[in-house]
């Protein structure tokens, strides 16, 4: 409508760069809301890229320890991430209730195993034994004090070493050494050295505790080698006397 002479008239209008300052405003407005979609569409990427899907429908699972897909109710892969302590809802703490923890287990052990999936797929009865499994697994490293505790120790990146589980200073040794010998040479000592260690123990495990609840992990480490020196000694003098 407007014949190009008129153009250098509107722009008298304007204080000198007012026009050019205003399209490259816009024009940096548009850079800028186009890098940010690609930013966050980039972000989004990345995060469903560290969600896991499941395998079937592609929905994503809320969290590591999905056992079933909530939208299409088909039993997941084995979590890669998720410790033993979270895939049966336990606190990560040394001291559990272990009642609630063989409650759970049989709980997951009721769902996943692998005869309830008998006239399913390949791949589903495939899973059921592998999530079966690492639960069974999981248990059994829990329940007892020595195991979990050893697991603790390396989910803080402070592992007992086979070198640190079979030695410790001298006079812990010889001391259990003479424990050995007790036992070994009749039934009287043995219940004796029964009685004794197992106070030895309880007092280990207390002392375990508190150092894990403190976060003393090198304590815990150190306690952790006497508790299994002392454990061992209490299942040897069980199997030796076919005590309960």
């Amino acid at each position: 409508m407007f014949g190009r002479r008129f153009i250098p008239k509107i722009a008298a209008f304007f204080p000198t760069g007012t026009m050019n300052n205003s399209i490259s405003r816009s024009r940096n407005a548009w850079l800028l809301t186009g890098q940010y979609n690609k930013y966050a569409s980039s972000a989004k990427s990345k995060r469903r890229s560290k969600d896991r899907l499941c395998w079937k429908c592609s929905a994503i699972l809320k969290s590591a320890v999905e056992f079933f897909c909530p939208s299409c109710n088909i039993i997941q892969r084995p979590s890669k991430t998720a410790t033993y302590f979270e895939l049966l809802n336990s606190p990560k703490t040394f001291d559990i209730n272990t009642t609630q923890l063989a409650e759970e287990y049989k709980r997951l052990q009721w769902k996943l195993h692998p005869d309830k999936f008998s006239d399913l797929s390949k791949n589903e009865k495939s899973l059921s034994e592998e999530q079966s499994s690492l639960v069974n697994e999981a248990y059994h490293t829990l329940l007892k004090p020595l195991k979990r505790g050893l697991y603790l120790l390396n989910l803080n990146g402070v592992p007992v070493t086979e070198d640190e589980a079979t030695s410790t200073d001298v006079k812990f040794l010889n001391a259990i050494m003479e424990k050995y010998e007790q036992i070994s040479s009749d039934e009287e000592k043995a219940k004796e050295v029964y009685i004794e260690n197992t106070g030895d123990l309880k007092e280990c495990l207390k002392n375990v505790s508190s150092a894990f609840e403190k976060g003393d992990m090198e304590t815990a480490r150190q306690e952790m080698v006497k508790l299994n020196y002392f454990s061992k000694i209490d299942e040897f003098i069980k199997e030796r006397e076919s005590w309960d």
